[in-house]
């Protein structure tokens, strides 16, 4: 899809996980019973390097996001068309780092606030995220531009700082002029896959499947 077809749809927006070429994605996630697990440094960092890592080994366009003391934000065109393998991705590989991490420093407060009710027959005892994952479809700039600025304002309206410069764990700052490694990650500053891109990614995905 072309970007001139996606700028006349301007003004749609889908309250679903649609599964259409260059499409971004406005995608939640909640942690487990809200608990505050990103109020440290160090636990928004895994949560970063799980991005990264994801958008590494399953290609997704970053345009956006924040990291908040009990949920996380994203803007993502993700190459596969998927927005619920990526958001599965990010928060299964910032689980296992962040559970890891907390059971090694023996912080058994933060563990507690975790603890599932019972243990699952998979052995799993703790969680650090709700099950759901919520993404809103959007088709043009104009509704990327309002969810980016929504994004950024978060940590202010949360009261956490009173300038989105001044919260390390968002995008805001990858946006401005900035030394090499000076942010958690950088962005995506264009948006699109090319069709060759689409394609590309598409035929080695036709391809395993047999």
């Amino acid at each position: 899809m072309s970007e001139s077809t996606l700028l006349k749809r301007r003004g749609k927006m889908h309250l679903f996980k649609s599964r259409e070429p260059n499409l971004v994605h406005y995608a939640t996630s909640v942690t487990f019973n809200r608990a505050p697990v990103f109020l440290t440094d160090h636990a928004c960092s895994l949560l970063i390097d799980a991005l990264a890592t994801t958008r590494e080994k399953e290609p997704f366009k970053l345009i956006g996001y924040v990291v908040m003391p009990d949920h996380f934000h994203l803007l993502a065109n993700p190459l596969n068309l998927d927005i619920s393998l990526i958001g599965g991705r990010i928060k299964g590989r910032a689980a296992v780092s962040i559970l890891s991490w907390l059971r090694r420093e023996n912080h058994l407060l933060s563990l507690a606030k975790l603890a599932l009710p019972k243990q699952l027959k998979s052995g799993q005892t703790h969680s650090v995220w709700m099950k759901e994952f919520s993404a809103i479809d959007i088709w043009s700039r104009r509704f990327i531009r309002q969810k980016l600025d929504y994004i950024h304002l978060n940590p202010v309206r949360a009261g956490l700082c009173d300038h989105p410069g001044k919260w390390r764990w968002s995008s805001y700052a990858a946006y401005l002029p900035h030394e090499p490694g000076s942010v958690p990650i950088e962005v995506d500053k264009r948006w699109l896959w090319t069709e060759e891109e689409l394609s590309l990614a598409h035929g080695r995905a036709d391809k395993s499947a047999f």
